[in-house]
């Protein structure tokens, strides 16, 4: 019976594709069918490589935005060195060399830095911001030395306090001045400068005001208020000979110690 129905069912559908106008309406409306498809097709193809293209771009622009952002860096810092420059006086003296900051030496301590001083350091050499004290060159690496700022322990120099010139030993990190005889009278407020009795500064480079006098058993100290104390170490002169500087400095530098 099931076989009787089918193969009616069949030859229905043979006679309904042997009718003309509905085997011509079948042909087109199966040609609609697969023209919307192709269409739409086309259409989910176009849209993928819209978006691909659009991640593409999307992908190009942050790393040109990351780019741009680095560059931005470096030309804050190249703006920030020149900010620093300006302050800065240049001058022409055989008895100091020009330098400036290489790097940190050593993160996290900020109290290291390279220089590009070049030349050979048997003893100590002075390190100055204009007229002021920033610490010590002690070591060189060829083209570039190592130098200690005012907040090294291991940055010491010999200083004199005051208009009497009372002699002491600056000690950085802490910044105290040590071995100051008992009987030398000196008060909050004397400036203190460099002797340059140790062959490391010339005379007279600035290095604090006295904040505190402090009495022991066999001498006093005192506490310092340090005029260098930039964060950001730019430039520098390294003091190469001790004598005939302070004149030529303090001409073209605000003295504070007045």
């Amino acid at each position: 019976m099931n076989k009787l129905y089918l193969l009616f069912f069949s030859f229905l559908i043979f006679l309904f594709f042997q009718i003309p106008i509905l085997k011509d309406y079948v042909i087109d409306f199966s040609n609609l069918v697969k023209n919307d498809f192709l269409a739409f097709k086309k259409a989910i193809y176009e849209k993928i490589n819209f978006f691909s293209n659009q991640q593409k771009e999307i992908n190009r622009l942050t790393l040109e935005n990351k780019k741009l952002k680095l560059e931005i860096l470096k030309l804050q810092a190249i703006f920030e060195r020149c900010k620093d420059f300006k302050k800065f006086n240049l001058l022409d003296d055989s008895n100091l060399y020009f330098v400036k900051t290489i790097s940190y030496a050593a993160l996290p301590d900020f109290s290291k830095i390279y220089v590009n001083y070049p030349k050979e350091i048997k003893t100590p050499k002075g390190l100055v911001y204009n007229n002021f004290v920033a610490g010590i060159v002690v070591k060189n690496y060829g083209k570039f030395s190592l130098a200690l700022l005012n907040s090294n322990p291991k940055t010491t120099y010999t200083v004199m306090i005051g208009d009497k010139e009372i002699p002491g030993i600056f000690y950085g990190k802490e910044n105290v001045v040590r071995y100051i005889k008992k009987y030398m009278p000196i008060k909050v407020g004397d400036i203190v400068k460099t002797s340059g009795l140790d062959g490391i500064f010339y005379k007279g480079a600035l290095v604090g005001k006295v904040t505190e006098v402090i009495q022991k058993k066999l001498y006093q100290e005192v506490k310092l208020k340090l005029f260098y104390e930039k964060m950001i170490p730019d430039f520098f002169y390294v003091v190469e000979k001790n004598d005939t500087i302070k004149k030529t400095l303090r001409r073209g530098n605000g003295d504070k110690s007045n």
